[in-house]
């Protein structure tokens, strides 16, 4: 009877599937894993697979989990885990559960192409390649497999091309190209390709093709316009730079030739902060033309840019060799330099620059800096900080310095508004925004109650920038939860839940958090599953149950009770609990049995009889109310007249 109860609700809940009717679906679900003693495997799965699709990521990863728990030799539970965290963007963490249900499904080639999928947005093009051509072999009718294999040979094609393996490369970007790809990228690279190898007509033709498909990119003209000066097409070329310029480029009246159009390209990208694009351009331009202090010193900038901080300290070292008395790379050193956190070089090249009548501003910025570094006198290095400020302007790099110092010296209240002024000059200056939290928690916590909007807004923006700091986003939530902000800090805690679904006080607190915000449905469907991992947890179990009755599973929790009060033979909280389910149900003797079952596990608890009590005055028996009404005042004087170590009942 059982087992077709389990098929009818199961096959119910996947024609609800089908129709689409997820919500109902999960609905169903909930109810079934509400009321089951054991929870079944199969009514996990589907309920992750309808939160999945109901975008409930966090809910469907715990679930997920559990069934892998339950069945770790079924590669369902691992495969749509997998998809979930793909869903998220969270590629790192499908990796290895996709690889085990391939492990245990090795010719599924929907699981092929979920793993190719992931290895490519995990950046491992080979994998992909590898994985999705078997799933085309496996399904050749499968057009979505079919495409993702496409743009797997694309990446793969691009990556072999960067590291030298040219010829595989371009085969593969073009059979890209002759199956309907259309995207400038495969013909970019091949006009890289082409270019490189000195083939410059038909880099010129990929070019143009990409410009076609971006023509608003005006990267991509200044590389067609250099083409078009190497193959002496000088006018099309000047066309090409007028373009440029109607585009909104910053283009100069001058007499171009191919040299300066190559340099003033790079000068573009630079402006831009295509870094990559301008570094590519850089090597190219001295592996074609031999050394240039200029060209040497943008490649280093667009180095320095992409964090190669070694590199681009080689390249700024030759274009000194070549120009050391150019004073502009002597700033880029001091840059550098400070960057590098090598501070010998910085002392050096401010006593060139000093030498050299060097700007005295970035003289007296860069000496505050090192001082800084240096000194353990706060209060002169505070006042050097302050005057290179007055002097020379809020640079970041002053500003924050000064809020640590501010901070160092128990200051919160100055640190924070120069970590907010950092903030306002750079707006991705990570440590200041963690230093400007700091200092925030520290001012909330001493009593300044209209900064907590404030610290929140920085919390968020920390959070929007860099979402995977854990420690982070744990700390906003719990301060969330403790300034009773349940709204927000469930969303904060449903993140944290995707990165550690096996976090059994996390899904505690979360279901705390829902039983605030009055989802208890979903406190009892996550509290479910604690109670599978701790099943002699009697707090549970009741926070469990009261979920059940402020829902509408509150039906399912007598029956549960009641075997709870077999199992937990001493425990007076459960045989109240059944006493109060069997009340609510209308099962008046039923709920009488539970309350003397509670009285006798303690004779010395009052609530036993004051339940009673109420009962019996509900049904209008007065004389036996009042019995027990004086036998539940003689034990709470008893209980009244215990230590407070001795009042727990």
């Amino acid at each position: 009877m059982e087992t077709k109860r389990k098929l009818d609700y199961l096959q119910e809940a996947l024609e609800l599937g089908r129709q689409r009717d997820y919500a109902g679906a999960a609905q169903l679900l909930e109810e079934a894993i509400a009321r089951q003693e054991g929870v079944e495997p199969e009514v996990l799965l589907l309920l992750g697979r309808a939160y999945h699709t109901l975008q409930r990521y966090p809910r469907a990863l715990a679930l997920f989990r559990d069934y892998i728990r339950l069945e770790p030799a079924s590669a369902q539970g691992y495969f749509f885990a997998g998809r979930t965290y793909l869903a998220l963007g969270m590629n790192q963490q499908a990796l290895p559960l996709l690889r085990k249900a391939l492990e245990i499904r090795p010719d599924d080639p929907q699981v092929l192409a979920m793993l190719g999928i992931a290895c490519l947005k995990s950046k491992r093009s080979r994998e992909a390649v590898d994985f999705l051509q078997k799933a085309v072999e496996l399904a050749p009718e499968n057009q979505k497999f079919y495409r993702s294999y496409l743009n797997a040979l694309l990446i793969r094609g691009i990556r072999l091309c960067r590291v030298g393996e040219t010829e595989l490369g371009a085969q593969m970007l073009q059979f890209v190209l002759d199956n309907g790809i259309q995207s400038p990228l495969p013909h970019l690279e091949l006009g890289r390709v082409y270019r490189e190898t000195g083939q410059l007509t038909q880099a010129l033709a990929h070019y143009t093709a990409a410009c076609q498909l971006a023509p608003q990119d005006t990267s991509i003209r200044w590389y067609r316009a250099t083409l078009l000066m190497a193959l002496n097409k000088t006018q099309e070329a000047l066309e090409e730079i007028e373009t440029i310029r109607e585009l909104g480029g910053e283009v100069p009246e001058l007499s171009w030739n191919a040299e300066l159009v190559e340099r003033f390209m790079i000068r573009s990208f630079l402006a831009e902060g295509a870094w990559s694009r301008a570094a590519r351009a850089c090597g190219l331009w001295l592996r074609k033309r031999g050394p240039d202090p200029m060209v040497h010193a943008m490649y280093a900038e667009a180095l320095r840019n992409m964090g190669d901080l070694e590199r681009a300290y080689n390249h700024l070292s030759k274009a000194l060799e070549i120009a050391s008395q150019q004073i502009e790379l002597r700033y880029a050193q001091l840059m550098l330099a400070w960057e590098r956190e090598d501070w010998e070089t910085l002392q050096k090249t401010l006593s060139i620059l000093q030498r050299m009548n060097g700007d005295p501003a970035i003289i007296q910025r860069f000496r505050a800096l090192a001082i800084d570094h240096a000194s353990q006198d706060d209060k002169a290095v505070i006042a050097q900080l302050q005057q290179a400020i007055r002097n020379t302007g809020p640079s970041p790099e002053l500003m924050f310095a000064l809020a640590q110092r501010y901070f160092h010296i128990g200051l919160p209240d100055l640190a924070e508004g120069w970590y907010a002024r950092t903030i306002q000059v750079q707006a991705l200056h990570e440590r200041a925004y963690l230093g400007s939290i700091a200092s925030l928690e520290l001012l909330v916590q001493e009593g300044q109650t209209d900064l907590v909007d404030t610290l929140i807004q920085r919390y968020k923006a920390y959070l929007e920038r860099w979402p995977d700091n854990r420690r982070i986003r744990r700390e906003f939530a719990l301060f969330l939860v403790k300034q009773q902000q349940y709204e927000a800090a469930q969303s904060e805690l449903e993140d944290l839940l995707t990165w550690e679904t096996d976090n059994r006080t996390l899904r505690r607190l979360l279901a705390y958090v829902y039983r605030k915000n009055r989802r208890y449905r979903d406190a009892a469907i996550l509290l479910k599953g604690v109670l599978k991992e701790d099943p002699q947890n009697i707090g549970l179990l009741l926070e469990f149950i009261g979920c059940m009755d402020r829902s509408n599973l509150k039906k399912y929790s007598y029956p549960i009770l009641e075997k709870a009060a077999k199992h937990f033979k001493n425990s007076v909280d459960v045989a109240l609990a059944l006493g109060d389910a069997a009340y609510r149900d209308k099962k008046i003797e039923q709920a009488l049995d539970a309350y003397r079952e509670a009285a006798v596990r303690n004779g010395e608890d009052p609530r036993p009889y004051q339940r009673m009590a109420l009962v019996y005055k509900r049904q209008g028996i007065l004389e036996m109310a009042d019995r027990y009404e004086k036998e539940a005042n003689i034990r709470q004087n008893r209980k009244n007249k215990l230590p407070n170590s001795q009042k727990k009942l």
